[in-house]
């Protein structure tokens, strides 16, 4: 299995600096969905204590 941490901290970075960046609204929402998708995959102990609700 590959460990993917260090990509995704250096993607993490990239989207955090484009959002602080951006002034178009749509644009800001769609990065923090990736942000916040990101963040999940390097704390995946988060998603079991997590505020939402999984559906299934």
């Amino acid at each position: 299995m590959v460990d993917r941490s260090p990509k995704h901290a250096e993607e993490l970075d990239r989207f955090r600096k484009l959002h602080a960046e951006t002034t178009d609204p749509l644009a800001a929402r769609l990065l923090q969905d990736i942000i916040s998708e990101l963040e999940a995959d390097l704390n995946p102990q988060r998603q079991k204590t997590g505020s939402k609700v999984e559906r299934g």
